[in-house]
């Protein structure tokens, strides 16, 4: 199927791309999300042993420590695997 094709019925190269990019834009903002929602939860469970209507400076602390390890250790996983693929492509 050609999508260059100027005619009436036809799909512009430029429409598609575009729609793929706003695609994969809204696909990156849901999992960027999620991974905000996992980490939220998992140190929320951490360090808030009594919920109340508010958080005290260790609960603070913790879970500021907590949220900031979580995505630090995501971010050298992340690239553990990148550099693993790329050396396995040969790249």
């Amino acid at each position: 199927m050609d999508f260059s094709s100027g005619s009436s019925g036809g799909f512009k190269n430029k429409d598609v791309e575009s729609q793929l990019r706003a695609v994969q834009n809204e696909i990156n903002m849901k999992l960027a999300m999620e991974k905000l929602q996992l980490a939220t939860d998992k140190c929320f469970r951490k360090c808030v042993n009594k919920p109340g209507s508010s958080l005290d400076s260790h609960q603070q602390k913790c879970l500021a420590n907590c949220t900031d390890r979580y995505f630090d250790a995501e971010e050298l996983v992340s690239r553990s695997l990148l550099t693993r693929m790329q050396s396995e492509a040969g790249v």
